[in-house]
């Protein structure tokens, strides 16, 4: 019989973790930007229903390069951008993300967070703290 590695088995209870903490946790492909060469394999993706649904759809990403043009030099957003005032509320979230974090997405009632699982439960804390401020 095949045991989990010592990764597998810390991924398995971080999961956990953010599950007891009311996080749903999916693996999912994140958008593609439009300089990637080719689509991105599927990650881990931490997710929060919301009580309040999110009137405007948005996707920022962690673009791979600064830009005066991008959300705080390195976040862009993919397809529409919301209206300025949001994105000022989004940006407010930005230096609160644990290491890892490439992207957010509010779709509806949930708002999703990409992360590369790089941490422990302070990051998942940390996590659903950002997840919380970005549904107020």
């Amino acid at each position: 019989m095949i045991q989990p590695n010592r990764g597998q088995r810390r991924r398995e209870q971080l999961r956990g973790y953010a599950q007891r903490k009311g996080l749903s946790v999916r693996i999912l492909p994140p958008p593609q930007l439009p300089t990637d060469a080719q689509a991105p394999g599927a990650m881990p993706v931490y997710s929060l229903v919301s009580d309040t649904p999110q009137t405007t759809r948005w996707t920022l990403m962690r673009a791979r390069y600064a830009h005066e043009g991008h959300l705080a030099s390195w976040w862009l957003f993919v397809g529409q951008k919301p209206p300025e005032p949001l994105q000022r509320h989004i940006e407010g979230v930005l230096e609160m993300l644990p290491k890892g974090v490439i992207g957010l997405r509010a779709t509806g009632r949930q708002l999703d967070i990409f992360w590369g699982e790089t941490g422990g439960e302070q990051e998942v804390d940390q996590l659903l703290k950002c997840l919380h401020y970005l549904a107020g």
